[in-house]
């Protein structure tokens, strides 16, 4: 028993650490990912580029953050799922150039939940 407790105050700390998520690098790798996508000049890709930013908006999906933001974080990556999926059906429909200019949505979703997120002091002031 002496020796049960200790090791099993070891796996919950490690689960509770690598539950840890950290949403600053999370966002780096997917702006990383979006270039790829931006970039790609093949179908091929441009999917795999789109996969990985949808399993890091899936992975931020399930993030730990202040009640005041929860809704609007989860807001913005329901949101950006949605417009991935849109990316992704043009990309199986074949069709590059379409699934460029669904992606533009994305960076469309970005700059405005960031702006939602980190909002101006002039937006503060004036709404």
């Amino acid at each position: 028993m002496r020796k049960l407790l200790p090791a099993l105050a070891l796996m919950l700390s490690a689960n509770v650490y690598a539950s840890d998520f950290d949403l600053k690098a999370t966002m780096k790798q997917m702006k990383v990912e979006f270039k790829q996508a931006a970039e790609a000049t093949e179908i091929v890709r441009m999917q795999a580029a789109v996969d990985n930013l949808s399993d890091l908006v899936e992975q931020s999906k399930r993030g730990d953050y202040p009640p005041e933001k929860f809704d609007l974080y989860f807001e913005g990556f329901t949101k950006l799922s949605q417009a991935l999926d849109a990316v992704d059906a043009k990309l199986e429909q074949g069709d590059l150039d379409a699934a460029k200019q669904e992606l533009r949505q994305v960076d469309a979703l970005r700059e405005e939940y960031h702006d939602k997120r980190n909002p101006s002091i002039w937006s503060k002031l004036f709404g």
